[in-house]
């Protein structure tokens, strides 16, 4: 039963940073072409390394300041963010219903 659980955990966890991928790394350009690493880290006051995490997408556990710095950034709350991700949940589960 432990190990059904573990996975709705890293399945939650991949959502949350395709989510944080699709939302807020991906739409960034700079000249209109794909920032580096370090613009990344520039652009949004997140470190090299976590951005290195996020962008991977896979097996990461997003601390809370990761969420706050995204937030601030991109210029809106936590429940914002949350209600967001639910949305883009909503979505996920239609499209792998069709």
């Amino acid at each position: 039963m432990a190990r059904a659980k573990d996975e709705q955990q890293e399945h939650l966890e991949n959502e949350l940073l395709s989510f944080i991928y699709v939302e807020f790394i991906a739409p960034i350009k700079v000249n209109g072409i794909k920032p580096t690493i370090r613009q990344y880290e520039e652009i949004t006051s997140i470190g090299r390394t976590t951005i290195e995490k996020l962008i991977k997408s896979q097996g990461y556990d997003v601390p809370i300041s990761t969420f706050s710095k995204i937030c601030q950034y991109a210029n809106i709350s936590l429940l914002e963010f949350f209600s967001k991700f639910e949305e883009y949940q909503k979505e996920i589960r239609r499209i792998e219903k069709d």
